[in-house]
């Protein structure tokens, strides 16, 4: 791993609420021992003396993850109202219907106190005057500027030179992405050998398919925040040597050859995937859900062996591993050296350090947004890490910052818990990036990681210094007349591919029709999109 001023300068996860404002409820509890800032006011008197400070109550909206419940009385939450006399209403909405319901607060400006949004959002409407401008604050923000100087990303994420979102950073993370895994042991069984190139890796998929005919081998899935026809087209089209979005969902993406942005279905190698995609869909290799799967359903297919390879979050492979074991000893996920494309492409797409398309925001009308602001703050301290990552020091973990480690008798009691243990833990405690952590650290799954496991995040940190683990880039910060180009450019240029993309998958015949496709989006401004991303990113250098 590569340490860069304390923080890890690595990329990827291994493994991976409704509601409007509220005020002060419910009943006082005892004396905080370490108040918020600024928490109550002082009064003369021996009663005033000893009367507790009113918490700070917020409500708190975040997706809920399937593999992860958000727990409202969670450990990480009471512990927050013992240490910070701040009293969470963690308001929990399923990730399949938060885009819609985040969408409905801010656009009736009837937002909780706290909301997970992404970067998109937050371009979208920032001049709405909804999101609390946290730049005021940022003087007595000193953890927060402590990332910010350590991972000069964030500075993307401005609008205007302002900041309006609490970045999700990452304090420690381990290399991974959406590279290629696949069960070596059916290609054993089967005297494969493991596939170098996408030809060679169709015709393996191929002959497990024949094998067997229940199967579809290769399965995908929706994810983070992309449709599941998006994320299946990213890594592939990435590895042919074109791409598709960026990390929200802009249909354009960065080409690190070039050092720019470029419309990836205007290029013959984008045409060379979907081509190779529509192959597999005809020969019933590609699950004919790829569109639709949620990541249950993707997991639970992996999981049962009716499909053997993905291209996606490799660290779901080691709890794939885990489960399929207990059925079979020999059944075993591994990742693939990069594959060559037939243009001679080598690269597979990594995660950036950090989730910096997601932060949370505080609703405009807040009271007391300098105390709310240095509350936010604290969670990115060590103490707040901590807790938002691990629980109780000495009940929970031992250690101090870049060595943190979970006490035997946790790593036992959450080992054999479902869909993994990391996960069950993150849920019962309110932790991790799927959890309350501001800034997540992935020491947490270190104590579960099998042997390949950890040889995957070796050779995925190799593949990133030679140059063929490439990281997502976030978006750069656009002016105010950009921003209502790039709505209107969306509106019209999403929908359309949307409405044919699949087409060219599934429809036989439909790619003849492939040049006048790319004609319409042209049309529909494709050109115009590249210049706006790639004028924007020009100031940023």
């Amino acid at each position: 791993m590569k340490a860069k001023k304390g923080i890890m300068a690595v990329s990827g996860s291994m493994f991976l609420l409704t509601g409007v404002l509220s005020g002060c409820g419910g009943s006082t509890p005892p004396p905080a021992a370490n108040p918020a800032p600024g928490a109550g006011s002082s009064s003369t008197g021996a009663a005033a003396a000893t009367a507790p400070a009113q918490p700070l109550a917020l409500t708190w909206m975040r997706y809920e993850h399937p593999s992860q419940a958000i727990v409202a009385n969670s450990k990480a939450v009471q512990e927050i109202l013992k240490r910070k006399n701040v009293k969470l209403d963690l308001q929990s909405v399923p990730q399949s219907n938060y885009d819609d319901k985040k969408k409905t607060l801010i656009a009736t400006n009837t937002l909780p106190d706290v909301m997970l949004v992404k970067q998109d959002d937050i371009q979208n409407f920032a001049d709405s005057g909804t999101f609390l401008d946290l730049t005021p604050y940022l003087d007595k923000m000193p953890n927060l500027k402590k990332f910010i100087a350590q991972q000069p990303e964030i500075n993307k994420n401005k609008i205007d030179g302002k900041l309006f979102g609490l970045p999700l950073v990452a304090n420690w993370q381990g290399v991974g992405g959406q590279l290629p895994m696949i069960r070596v042991d059916v290609l054993d069984k089967l005297g494969l050998k493991k596939p170098t190139n996408y030809d060679e890796l169709y015709q393996a998929l191929k002959k497990m398919k024949e094998a067997n005919p229940d199967s579809y081998p290769f399965a995908a899935r929706a994810a983070n925040g992309l449709t599941g026809t998006e994320n299946l087209l990213n890594p592939i089209a990435f590895g042919f040597g074109s791409g598709y979005t960026t990390f929200n969902g802009t249909k354009v993406y960065y080409e690190p050859k070039e050092k720019q942005y470029k419309f990836g279905p205007s290029m013959p190698e984008f045409k060379a995937a979907v081509t190779w995609l529509r192959q597999l869909y005809k020969d019933k290799i590609l699950d004919p859900d790829y569109a639709t799967a949620t990541s249950q359903t993707w997991q639970e297919k992996l999981n049962a062996g009716k499909s053997f390879y993905f291209q996606d979050n490799n660290g779901f492979a080691n709890t794939f591993n885990l489960n399929l074991q207990k059925k079979d000893p020999n059944a075993k996920f591994d990742l693939l050296d990069t594959i060559a494309s037939p243009s001679g492409a080598k690269r597979n797409l990594i995660y950036a350090l950090g989730h910096l398309s997601e932060s949370y925001v505080i609703n405009a009308k807040v009271k007391n947004p300098e105390q709310v602001a240095q509350f936010m703050d604290w969670l990115y301290s060590p103490e707040g890490i901590e807790l938002t990552n691990f629980g109780l020091k000495g009940d929970d973990f031992t250690g101090d910052n870049g060595n943190y480690k979970l006490t035997d008798a946790i790593v036992n009691k959450y080992k054999d818990k479902q869909p993994s243990p990391v996960y069950a833990l993150q849920s019962e405690y309110g932790t991790g990036y799927l959890g309350l952590a501001l800034a997540s650290d992935d020491h947490v799954n270190l104590p579960w990681m099998t042997k390949e496991a950890i040889e995957w995040n070796t050779k995925a940190e190799k593949g990133l210094n030679a140059g063929e683990n490439v990281q997502f880039v976030n978006d750069p910060p656009f002016t105010k007349d950009e921003r209502e180009k790039l709505k209107q450019i969306r509106t019209q240029l999403d929908a359309y591919l949307t409405q044919n993309m699949d087409k060219f998958i599934i429809t036989e015949g439909a790619l003849n029709d492939w040049d006048n496709f790319v004609k319409q989006l042209k049309t529909k401004g494709a050109d115009d999109l590249v210049k706006i991303y790639n004028d924007a990113l020009a100031r940023v250098k």
